[in-house]
């Protein structure tokens, strides 16, 4: 087993990991690319079998794709406003799959592109956390590794980065312009 490649799942987040046994793997901590959250190894556990059914559960997501959030399930968590388009997007709590609008994709939130398709189907996660202490927060990352360049306030947004949203935040996917709003709780709707 020593230096082969095996295929592993983080205990915090459900992400499915490749890494490559080395000496004295069993013994020290590994940090998920995705969560970010270091775990002992012993605690991540293999993925045996069948290796191509086994995929990443982002967090607050079952395997349906539903959120599993308590107590948010009925509530806006935060709003996109795509630049071409008039009405917003309403983030909900647990994890949001952003992508263009295609007749096959599993992103909750589908942005109509008119110029091009360099947009991905499933582009970016923002996943909307209830945290004790901190209240809801916002967190971006890239939906796969191989997406086209992608800015959080000109700043370019790279595979494993997770970025706390601010209200205001733009965010510059390919084909589209998003602002990111936190709806006063006090605001009127029309």
């Amino acid at each position: 087993m020593e230096n082969s490649v095996i295929k592993i799942k983080c205990p915090c987040c459900g992400a499915v990991l490749a890494v490559k046994m080395q000496p004295g793997s069993e013994s020290k901590n590994l940090t998920c690319p995705v969560c970010k959250e270091s775990s002992p190894f012993k605690l991540y556990k293999q993925v045996s079998g069948n290796a191509q059914k086994e995929h990443t559960e982002y967090p607050g997501m079952d395997k349906g794709g539903n959120t599993k959030a308590k107590g948010m399930q009925n509530c806006s968590a935060g709003r996109l406003k795509v630049q071409s388009v008039s009405v917003p997007f309403d983030l909900k709590p647990g994890v949001n799959i952003i992508g263009r609008k295609a007749s096959v994709s599993s992103a909750n939130i589908q942005i109509p592109v008119i110029t091009s398709n360099r947009m991905s189907r499933e582009h970016l996660v923002i996943e909307v956390k209830n945290v004790p202490g901190k209240g809801t927060v916002h967190y971006a990352s890239l939906y796969k590794e191989k997406v086209n360049d992608t800015f959080i306030n000109k700043e370019r947004l790279e595979y494993g980065d997770c970025i706390i949203l601010k209200d205001g935040d733009i965010l510059e996917l390919p084909d589209a312009s998003i602002k990111f709003e936190i709806p006063d709780s006090e605001e009127t709707s029309l």
